[in-house]
């Protein structure tokens, strides 16, 4: 039988994996699902450590033990064999980061240098002698990446691999990222209470989603989505990515009372907390809103101001 990648032999309690971690398999069975789990991640607008990429491919991907050294090796491969077909693709490889500092480890220097014209980058020592000049252009690369869309990622990794990766696959790997043994922190029902969502929130949830020019003009191309999971196991009613930031969104229908309001409040200070510490890059720009479709009490509006909350009232009839 099979469990999270890796076989057991039946009545016999040992386990044994259908790849050993050779140089051989690694390149023909590891580089595809090293793409997938790193678009999730690029989608998430987050990173993966290299024991994380480790963990991931031994445990899911039916790898024996990979020696940690060699995931930097893996995500360069994977690298190079996008590029070879897409040569100015994003630096996907950047998100797999050092859990000292969440910076790629020098390898990545040798991609950063060609995408961005500066050969000091692969030298030897430059990160560490330099770390200010290694860490603007990997926030560069990793905005080049958390730009892409589901569709871009998709198209993409069908030229380098042959054949397609559905969205459904994409979100359930992005899913996988993000589960846990318990569900306690506000995902799925839990977010909504015993009785589930309701129809108006959800009615207004897909509204916002759909029309961000309504919330802000300057959000018109913005790529969006609705439940957008956080590491913390928190959904957030909707998102919004644009290249300078990431807009956090919580929306209270037309029957929620002013104690909903106010969780409503502390939702978003939760929510812009979590997805700023996510983002690999420095100081990422997180802007959280509250989107209501009834006026707010004063208090509400103090509490909003006080968290540096924005708060946008849409019309009833959105017809």
């Amino acid at each position: 039988m099979q469990l999270m990648g890796v076989f057991v032999a039946k009545g016999l309690g040992q386990e044994w994996s259908p790849y050993s971690a050779t140089n051989e398999n690694l390149l023909h069975h590891g580089l595809a699902p090293t793409m997938r789990w790193l678009i999730a991640v690029a989608l998430n607008e987050s990173s993966l450590t290299y024991g994380g990429l480790k963990r991931l491919l031994e445990e899911r991907d039916g790898f024996s033990t990979i020696f940690p050294t060699r995931i930097g090796w893996v995500a360069g491969a994977m690298m190079e064999t996008i590029q070879a077909v897409e040569p100015n693709a994003p630096l996907l490889n950047v998100l797999v980061v050092s859990q000292a500092d969440e910076t790629p480890s020098r390898g990545a220097g040798e991609f950063m240098a060609e995408r961005f014209g500066d050969r000091r980058l692969a030298s030897p020592g430059y990160k560490k002698r330099y770390p200010n000049s290694w860490e603007h252009h990997f926030n560069k690369a990793a905005s080049e990446v958390y730009a892409y869309s589901a569709e871009d990622w998709s198209c993409l990794y069908q030229k380098v691999f042959g054949h397609p990766l559905p969205s459904d696959h994409i979100e359930d790997a992005r899913d996988n990222l993000q589960q846990g043994n318990e569900e306690d922190s506000g995902g799925g029902a839990f977010k909504y209470g015993a009785g589930g969502e309701g129809p108006a929130h959800r009615a207004l949830r897909l509204w916002v989603m759909d029309n961000p020019a309504e919330i802000r003009g300057s959000f018109a191309k913005a790529r969006t989505e609705t439940e957008f999971g956080l590491d913390s196991g928190d959904r957030v009613d909707v998102a919004y990515h644009l290249p300078d930031r990431s807009v956090m969104i919580e929306v209270k229908s037309r029957i929620s009372n002013v104690i909903d309001l106010r969780r409503g409040v502390f939702q978003c200070v939760k929510y812009r907390a979590v997805k700023q510490a996510m983002d690999v890059r420095t100081d990422p720009m997180v802007e959280a809103f509250l989107v209501t479709e009834t006026k707010i009490p004063g208090e509400i509006k103090a509490l909003l101001k006080h968290h540096n909350i924005r708060h946008v009232q849409v019309p009833l009839d959105r017809s």
